[in-house]
């Protein structure tokens, strides 16, 4: 990767240009300026160390069954192929928080929205019919709105504003700023709703126990109000995903790396107590998680691994007992089933709970490294970095079919690298992939199988880096995303990582409708 420029320190001013300045920069209600930054020196931030023993490593890993294993108990890593030099110990999940929390959005009345049987659901999407007072701003694919001082185009019709800078404090809507830096490497995320407004769950890929959890805390009206850590001590939490009850899985992108359960509602009884899934099972180098909550009582998680001789699992829990909803304890039970995805042939696939190995090939063979994954209405749809491919499977017909997605996009734009997460826009029809590689960008598919571009880098800064972070709103109209290196000079460094949130400007979802 090259060794782009450093990136702006940004502070609110009263300013409302749109153009280069290192006096004050900004646009509408969002504003901010930029003053140069000396060169990041390449540090990782402070390890937090874990009571926890390293287990030791074999040179080649030996494929078994999963055993049953005992909730809440710290369990040894297993031995798996080496891929990192240095084995990380596990993360700290003890019963006090990495932190104290520092005035997060109140959850009201409901204490416990997070862990009831029937979690909050996002606010409808905003109405997409001609007839709303406001007219149609939004063209997607159309790159014409040039963002000089951030250094990328954004689709017509859309609105920008930095919302955080790695080892740089959060600043929050009343003025005050985070007691906590931003975290450096950010990867994947996902947007929960709360009592009262939002969370932004974000991982740090910061490997040696550097990595974690972290939120941004958003009030109804998507300003900020908090910022503060959820999980620490794991190493490179790469991406993971939502559970149908509202917490955040997340996963390690490690030799023998586990994925965790972190809730990250602060009226729940499991806020500061994140736990070590069983989806890890024996370790791995972990990806991305997705649930078919199809059945409340038993939903299936599938986990992608993001190794060339890697397997994608599934987990099918025991069901929930007296017809009660699945829950945080779903993904802490040893009785549960994991299987591995096997191809049959280029268009039928199945599950196998004997043959690891066969599986293992059979990725090998067919979607190695793969990443990003999401499923509904029993579609299950995940990436290959390495193939380019987006693989679509019907999980009931057992079949599967596959989409290029280095395609010719609609209007501006191009999706050459590789694709790595995948999410959709709350349970909307869309879906939206972010790039690794290149001038990366952010690229959505509408339901017709046509992609267009969202917002694509071209500042010099960028080239190498990765667009991360993807995840809306709960009703819908913000998009938050951003790069993982930002402009640093040495990847992974204390200063890597910034985010960003997009507004459609005539208030619509990201799905809704938009000009032709």
């Amino acid at each position: 990767m090259s060794s782009p420029s450093p990136w702006p320190t940004y502070f609110p001013v009263a300013s409302v240009s749109e153009s280069p300045t290192d006096v004050g920069v900004g646009f509408e209600t969002d504003i901010i300026s930029g003053i140069r930054a000396p060169n990041c020196p390449p540090l990782l931030p402070i390890v937090i160390h874990s009571a926890r023993p390293t287990p030791k490593l074999t040179k080649n890993p030996s494929p078994k069954p999963i055993s049953p294993r005992p909730t809440n108990l710290p369990l040894p890593r297993p031995t798996t192929k080496q891929i990192n030099p240095k084995q990380p110990k596990a993360p700290e999940t003890t019963a006090n928080p990495t932190m104290p929390p520092t005035a997060p959005p109140t959850a009201g009345a409901n204490t416990l929205l997070m862990i009831s049987p029937t979690p909050p659901q996002p606010k409808a999407l905003i109405e997409t019919k001609t007839s709303s007072a406001q007219a149609l701003t939004y063209r997607r694919g159309d790159l014409s709105k040039d963002i000089s001082r951030f250094g990328f185009r954004v689709s017509k019709g859309i609105t920008v504003r930095m919302i955080a800078q790695a080892n740089k404090k959060v600043n929050f809507a009343n003025g005050k700023r985070s007691s906590l830096n931003f975290h450096a490497a950010p990867d994947g995320a996902a947007v929960f709703p709360l009592a009262k407004g939002y969370v932004y769950v974000s991982n740090s890929e910061i490997d040696n126990q550097g990595g974690g959890v972290f939120g941004v805390y958003f009030d109804e009206n998507g300003n900020v109000v908090d910022y503060k850590a959820l999980l620490k001590g794991t190493s490179r939490s790469c991406a993971g995903g939502k559970t149908p009850w509202n917490t955040f899985v997340s996963c390690e992108e490690v030799n023998g790396g586990q994925c965790w359960q972190v809730d990250p509602d602060p009226s729940s009884m499991h806020h500061s107590h994140p736990e070590m899934t069983v989806l890890g099972g024996d370790g791995g180098v972990f990806e991305s998680a997705a649930c078919d909550n199809r059945d409340p009582s038993r939903p299936i998680f599938f986990v992608t691994e993001d190794y060339n001789y890697g397997a994608l699992r599934k987990y099918t829990p025991p069901p929930a007992t007296n017809g009660t909803d699945a829950g945080w304890d779903t993904l802490h039970k040893a009785e549960g089933k994991i299987e591995y995805l096997l191809f049959i042939d280029d268009t039928k696939f199945t599950w196998t709970a004997s043959d690891e190995s066969a599986a293992r090939r059979s990725q090998a063979m067919y979607y190695p490294n793969t990443e990003g994954i999401e499923v509904k209405n029993g579609i299950l749809n995940f990436i290959s970095k390495k193939t380019f491919k987006l693989y679509t499977l019907d999980l009931d017909k057992g079949t599967y079919t596959t989409k290029w997605t280095n395609t010719t996009l609609e209007g501006d734009g191009s999706f050459k690298h590789s694709p790595d997460q995948i999410v959709r826009n709350n349970d909307g029809e869309f879906l939206y992939f972010t790039e690794d590689g290149g001038y990366p960008g952010v690229y959505g598919l509408d339901p017709s199988g046509r992609m267009f571009a969202i917002f694509e880098a071209y500042d010099k800064k960028y080239k190498g880096d990765e667009t991360v972070g993807i995840a809306f709103s709960p009703d819908g109209t913000k998009m938050y995303a951003g790069f993982q290196d930002c402009g640093c000079p040495v990847t992974y460094g204390r200063d890597c990582g910034c985010l960003f949130q997009f507004t459609r400007s005539d208030g619509r979802s990201f799905d809704g409708e938009a000009l032709k």
